[in-house]
């Protein structure tokens, strides 16, 4: 009696090593590993076993993906962002298993510190009633910034190559809107020899002598 129950108690034994020591299916896991407040990638996030320790990284996108055995524990951790656990399905179907990963923002907040130069208030008081000003760099800077001096800096001073490649880019933009106009309204509003032709012009009558032409062409058909 004693025989058969150690001999059904080893075959029980025998039956669960061998059970525990079945290897797992091997999972092809991927996935996103994104911020949580914009759904944005994160790059070079890392995302390893934390039993084995094997590991990869997430591209320019946030995508990764990581051979693993179904029922191990992953983890994601990155610079400036909380770490995540979680754990594959034990119960998987197929050898895919694709996921995206919301990492919060791990933001820290340290309380203002203000560093004085003087230990103590007097000390601060003593030495801000003895400080002495730089007279002439004080004299110096009132005598380049005068209005007449700043004044006359600008209509002597020569337009540099940023600032001449701006005004040639604004004519040839001006000039290709005005290609496929007859006449050009600058040449008309903003040229004072066009005015002074027009008004001429009006002076010496033209403009009425070329509408009475007009009527008369008309009034002729």
């Amino acid at each position: 009696m004693i025989m058969r129950t150690f001999i059904i108690f080893s075959i029980s034994l025998i039956s669960f090593c061998i059970h525990s020591q079945t290897p797992r299916g091997i999972v092809q896991v991927s996935g996103l590993v994104v911020r949580g407040d914009s759904m944005y990638g994160i790059p070079n996030a890392v995302i390893y076993d934390v039993r084995s320790g094997r590991g990869t990284t997430t591209n320019h996108v946030g995508y990764f993906s990581l051979p693993v055995l179904k029922g191990d524990t992953l983890r994601v951790n990155t610079y400036g962002y909380k770490p995540k656990t979680f754990k594959v399905p034990d119960a998987l179907s197929g050898d895919q298993y694709s996921i995206i990963i919301e990492l919060a923002e791990d933001t820290l907040i340290l309380p203002d510190v203000v560093i004085f130069p003087w230990p103590t208030e007097q000390l601060f008081k003593e030495a801000f009633l003895a400080l002495k000003l730089p007279e002439n760099e004080i004299n110096n800077m009132d005598k380049n910034l005068n209005e007449q001096i700043t004044k006359r800096m600008l209509y002597t001073m020569h337009a540099d190559g940023s600032e001449n490649h701006r005004y040639y880019m604004q004519k040839v933009m001006q000039a290709n809107d005005m290609r496929y106009q007859v006449v050009s309204p600058a040449l008309v509003f903003l040229n004072p020899f066009s005015w002074a032709r027009f008004i001429k012009d009006v002076k010496e009558k033209k403009f009425k002598s070329n509408f009475k032409e007009q009527d008369t062409y008309y009034n002729e058909e």
